[in-house]
């Protein structure tokens, strides 16, 4: 049996269009890792800024009443995100910054949360949670 070309196409094309639909799609995570019941806020130092894909995301030095040093981390979405609404870049937070962060925190119980809203040392509060008018 002789296949002709078109049919030859024809047939590769089905069976990569039959793979692709069989072969399972990794659809973005959800928050899940974060307790959305609670919200949490700490102040401290930036120590490090990552604005990166898929996630930027945020260090802080923590003292609190004790004098006892703790490190968090806020996570936020993506850059495209942080420029396009609130004009954040990598420069946006520096080393020694102080500010305030709002957010779920971790499941796990680690010091991270995602972050929902930052208070900078000016008092300019920014919810990440919803773009601007």
């Amino acid at each position: 049996m002789r296949i002709k070309a078109n049919q030859y196409y024809a047939l590769n094309g089905a069976a990569v269009l039959l793979l692709f639909l069989t072969t399972p799609l990794h659809a973005h995570h959800a928050n899940s890792a974060y307790d959305r019941t609670e919200l949490v806020s700490v102040s401290g130092t930036v120590t490090r800024w990552q604005f990166i894909n898929p996630h930027s995301g945020i260090w802080l030095e923590i003292v609190d009443e004790h004098g006892t040093v703790a490190e968090w981390s806020g996570e936020f979405q993506g850059t495209l995100d942080l420029y396009r609404h609130y004009r954040w870049n990598k420069n946006t937070f520096l080393p020694g910054d102080e500010i305030t962060l709002t957010g779920y925190p971790a499941r796990n119980g680690t010091n991270t949360m995602s972050a929902r809203i930052v208070v900078f040392a000016d008092g300019k509060e920014v919810d990440v949670t919803t773009a601007p008018d």
